[in-house]
């Protein structure tokens, strides 16, 4: 096609309207992927917001044989139920080994309503060497206060396979699939009433891991966005009273969404079944010496320094480096030498603990 051609020339203009339209719609995309900091929905929680324990006892019938065989506990529970379903059954006379005596939890998400179905854990408080194919009768549960919020019922799923299983042995613990229907409203609130006329909504937030550095910094960004709300410090959390009129879902949506730069702390968190090692923060090490096993550690900050490096007289009289130059700025350059020095993670984990000891780590160090 010849370039004077007026087809080709439309076309030509059409495609470069089509890239420059789809270059306008993708720039808040990208530079929602380039916003710095952490959403606040990640950093802080929202007080009145959180899950509910409940718990209960009850029984686990039709198991084939592997309930429970010593203790009393599941017969007569078994004998008081059927009593109040209009049975005569004496205890001694019940000695059934397809009964399991059991414990039931439960965990309520927010907001959860009459009606809802959740999830319920059992596990055997007895003897019984297996809950497989068991049936939960109906089991009320209920919170610290005593009030029954919730009543469980339905068929385990332990997850075991068959006999010939490993996961055979490990089947006392098992799972009712929404087995538990919601009786009534947790009660919970995630804003209060400000002291205003007209009172105004307000809204806790709580840092999931306090640092004042932080609070501050989530206080000023709130400050800067939150223009038409105020925003004020009560303790170790923060206080918004929303705009008259606000839609509290919108709003706290909106307050979510919000970017704040955390301050990290100085930690180090270490596996030693694994041999991993993770840092956070700006982890500094002062000028300290460390011995262990034979090895000799100087942490002085300066490569240029001349006690960095043990040295050794040999045969010719000259000093021979038998251990490499490490740098002590900071913990990552010290690990990194360590680690090219062959040196195995217990090795590592002692050295940092030591300086810990000695006081010339400033961070937190957490070995799990």
């Amino acid at each position: 096609m010849r370039i004077d051609n007026p087809y080709f020339r439309i076309a030509c203009v059409l495609l470069f309207l089509a890239g420059a339209t789809a270059s306008v719609y993708s720039q808040p995309a990208a530079a929602n992927q380039n916003e710095e900091g952490i959403a606040l929905r990640d950093l802080v929680r929202i007080s009145g917001i959180r899950t509910n324990q409940l718990i209960g006892y009850g029984l686990v019938v039709g198991l084939a044989g592997t309930g429970d065989s010593r203790t009393r506990l599941a017969s007569e529970s078994v004998t008081n139920l059927l009593g109040g379903l209009g049975q005569n059954l004496e205890s001694p006379g019940l000695n059934a080994r397809n009964i399991a005596a059991v414990l039931v939890t439960a965990e309520v998400p927010p907001f959860a309503r009459p009606g809802d179905r959740i999830n319920v854990t059992v596990s055997s408080i007895g003897d019984a060497r297996s809950l497989r194919g068991g049936v939960l009768i109906q089991t009320p549960l209920h919170a610290g206060n005593n009030t029954i919020y919730a009543v469980a019922q339905g068929a385990v799923t332990t997850g075991a396979g068959g006999p010939g299983s490993r996961a055979h042995i490990q089947d006392t613990v098992g799972l009712v699939l929404n087995g538990a229907t919601m009786e009534r409203e947790v009660a919970g609130a995630s804003s209060t009433a400000s002291g205003d006329d007209p009172p105004r909504p307000r809204v806790r937030v709580s840092l999931r891991d306090f640092d004042f550095s932080t609070l501050q910094a989530v206080r000023e960004r709130l400050t800067a966005e939150l223009s038409d709300s105020e925003v004020s410090v009560d303790g170790g959390s923060i206080l918004i009273t929303l705009p008259e009129d606000a839609d509290p879902v919108a709003y706290i949506a909106r307050l979510e969404s919000i970017r704040v730069v955390p301050v990290r702390p100085a930690r180090i968190v270490i596996n030693e079944r694994t041999g991993t090692i993770v840092m956070g923060g700006d982890v500094r090490v002062a000028p300290v010496a460390v011995s262990r096993g034979g090895l000799e550690l100087i942490v002085t900050g300066n490569l240029t320094d001349p006690r960095m490096g043990i040295h050794v007289p040999v045969g010719s009289g000259e000093p021979e480096p038998v251990m490499q130059e490490l740098s002590g700025s900071s913990v990552q350059e010290i690990i990194q030498g360590l680690n090219a020095m062959g040196l195995r993670v217990r090795d590592v984990i002692a050295i940092l603990e030591a300086l810990r000891d000695a006081g010339a780590l400033h961070a937190e160090l957490i070995v799990n």
